[in-house]
């Protein structure tokens, strides 16, 4: 912060120079007898009543910050590197400059008036030798070397730009080909794209584009001052592209004009066209059918293209839907040229006018239209000023590039049915419902139901050899023996035959219908890939497939369960069996070891015999260990069969949710493929 002086002596003052600009004049008049009042009327030993600020004693920094002090500043000596552009923290000019120049000039207005005269002249003087200064800073025929490395700068972003755009076209092109699209545009572009980048040449190659009669290679020759293309009455004239190239780069453009089979070449000094190489094409409405296949074979690969017209055919059918509304979406750089406007005279301005308005109503908005006469001398300069305020040719060449690649992929993802989003064919509720339809169906046909019933079955005869006692081993082999095991409690032969119960036209039916209402919203070149989704044979062996594979998986381990309660119910089963035989042998005994018509003396139990009471209880008790054995084995049967049933129906549900949408899920993944490319490519 600037503080006030504290004394202020009178040599002191007067020997204060507030100079403004060096070699402009001292101490402004005014500032001079202000001082001078004050010091006259001040007493001897006295303060001054008004203490200026002391702004010599302040740092360079500081005093740079007011821009009222700009006035009464010092200049420096130091060189100025930044021509006069340096700023300091405060967002304003500095106030000092070297030598005496002004470089605060546009800062302290507050006080600017005081030095108008003094300064008017430093800045006249600063100004006379700026455009001299700007002049040498340049290289003969280069632009400044500021332009130049923001042009490296550019070019390496486009360059780098340029390569993720290749490789996400290369992406969406193997993307597209899954949807079962034609590709072969996009690899041609892919193809074109990386042999034009492939040539390191500083030219881009611009063709001169129309049809018959109206002056192509006249307009060539008024451009070169020279006849560089034959011109005359005769139809066709230009049988075979011609190249203009600079001197200079002819043999850097030799692989460039070669890779086009442009064998023609011209050479010229003129520096105005140095960095660019002018085609003369053949008449796209030429009579001879090769000459336009040769444009059209030249068109994909050039960068820049002037469509040459005049009065009489610049509304011709072919230039305009055969070429420019094909085109001109996939040219970077472009023009529309109205020429031979000397035969129309004032009314060329309304042809432009009506060529423009014809141009915007087709769609094309971004081709300007020039008018130029090749036959009068300065009538091609709208033509040659075009030519010459383009940007550099690295940068046409890479947005020619970069176009053509944005064309590409644009056209995939029209024809894909791609927008911004890309959102998928199904959504998660649809999904969802065709996969609880097509699972419930599919369980009908597998019989869940018999299936419980077969568990039980088959668990209720695991039990019988361990718990049954000697007549479940017998039961148990007749079962075998007979096949019946193999009927009634068999669950893995059971789920192994679900396809003797039934047909699957029921269980396809939901995706079918699905489908069916999406076809009609999808573009017709995606219809075939989506169509066999529904197709029946294919879905019904899908379907079937994935029926086998969830069978397979839960049959593998499909086990009956076992309990030890089943050893001691079979235990309890011997010791009944081996008391009902004591008791029947005990009855034989009774019977037959005694004459029949003797008495025989039994324990009674009751009014009933013994043995007759033990055998009785003995076969009541067999029965209900039989019973046991049988509900227990049942309860784990049934809880098998439902562990069985849900594992099942869980191994199904994914199986089928694998064959009915994977098919989908690569078509929607190759559609989010191809918006990804677009949204690369587009930047």
């Amino acid at each position: 912060m600037v503080q006030p002086r504290r004394t202020c002596r009178p040599a002191r003052a007067r020997s204060l120079a507030l100079v403004g600009i060096a070699g402009a004049g001292g101490t402004h008049p005014a500032t001079a007898a202000r001082l001078g009042r004050e010091h006259r009327h001040r007493r001897p030993g006295t303060r001054c009543r008004k203490a200026r600020p002391c702004v010599r004693g302040v740092a360079r920094r500081e005093r740079a910050r007011d821009r009222r002090y700009g006035w009464c500043l010092r200049s420096h000596s130091r060189r100025d590197r930044h021509r006069a552009r340096d700023r300091g923290r405060h967002r304003f000019f500095e106030s000092e400059a070297p030598a005496g120049d002004l470089r605060g000039g546009r800062d302290a207005r507050d006080d600017r008036r005081r030095a108008r005269a003094s300064r008017g002249s430093a800045r006249r003087r600063v100004l006379e030798g700026a455009r001299p200064l700007r002049q040498a800073c340049r290289r003969p025929g280069g632009a400044p070397r500021s332009r130049r490395r923001a042009a490296r700068r550019d070019g390496a972003a486009l360059a780098v730009t340029l390569s993720a755009s290749l490789s996400a076209l290369d992406d969406a092109v193997d993307a597209a080909a899954a949807l079962g699209l034609d590709t072969s545009r996009a690899r041609q572009v892919l193809a074109d794209a990386r042999g034009r980048l492939g040539f390191e040449g500083s030219a881009y190659v611009l063709a001169l584009v129309g049809g018959t009669g109206v002056g192509k290679s006249s307009l060539l020759n008024a451009l070169a001052g020279e006849t560089v293309s034959p011109a005359g009455p005769r139809r066709p004239t230009t049988g075979t592209p011609l190249a203009w190239v600079a001197q200079s780069a002819r043999d850097e453009t030799a692989p460039l004009l070669g890779w086009l089979d442009v064998r023609d070449v011209r050479d010229h000094a003129n520096g105005a066209f140095a960095d660019v190489a002018i085609l003369d094409l053949p008449d796209i409405d030429s009579t001879t059918p090769e000459h336009r296949a040769r444009v059209d074979e030249l068109l994909p690969r050039v960068d820049a293209v002037v469509w040459v017209a005049d009065p009489e055919k610049y509304r011709d059918a072919v230039l305009h839907d055969q070429y420019l509304r094909r085109w001109a979406p996939r040219l970077a750089r472009q023009l529309v040229v109205l020429n031979k406007a000397d035969r129309v005279g004032s009314e060329a301005e309304r042809l432009r006018a009506h060529l423009v308005a014809s141009l915007r109503a087709e769609g094309i908005e971004n081709v300007n239209v020039a008018v130029t006469s090749a036959t009068r001398d300065g009538d091609a300069h709208e033509l040659r000023d075009w030519i010459a305020d383009g940007v550099q040719a690295k940068r046409i060449i890479s947005e020619r590039v970069a176009t053509e690649l944005h064309g590409a992929a644009l056209d995939l993802a029209t024809r894909a049915g791609v927008s911004a989003d890309a959102k998928p064919l199904l959504t998660a509720e649809q999904r969802a419902q065709v996969l609880a339809d097509v699972t419930r169906e599919a369980a009908a046909i597998i019989d869940l139901a018999g299936l419980e019933r077969q568990a039980v079955a088959a668990t209720r005869l695991a039990a019988r050899p361990r718990g049954a006692g000697p007549f479940g081993l017998v039961t148990t082999v007749l079962y075998r023996v007979t096949g019946r095991d193999r009927v009634v409690a068999d669950p893995e032969g059971y789920l192994r035959r679900w396809r003797e119960r039934g047909s699957l036209a029921r269980a396809a039916e939901p995706i079918r219908n699905v489908i069916g209402d999406l076809l009609p919203r999808v573009p017709s070149e995606t219809r075939g890939a989506i169509a066999t989704l529904v197709d029946a044979q294919a879905l019904n062996a899908r379907i079937t497939g994935a029926i086998d594979a969830a069978v397979a998986t839960r049959v593998a381990d499909a086990r009956p369960p076992t309990s030890v309660v089943w050893s001691v119910i079979g235990a309890l089963q011997y010791v009944v069996t081996a008391a009902l035989l004591f008791a029947g042998l005990w009855i034989a005994a009774v019977f037959f070891l005694h004459a029949p018509f003797a008495s025989v003396d039994v324990p009674v139990l009751g009014p009933i015999p013994t043995p007759l009471v033990l055998l009785v209880s003995l076969l009541v008790a067999g029965y209900v260990l039989a019973r046991l054995l049988g509900a227990h084995a049942g309860m784990l049967g049934r809880r098998w069969a439902r562990r069985l049933r849900g594992d099942l129906m869980r191994e199904l549900e994914a199986r089928l949710r694998d064959v009915l949408f994977a098919r989908i899920d690569t078509i929607d993944a190759a559609r989010v493929r191809i918006a990804r490319a677009r949204e690369t490519i587009e930047g």
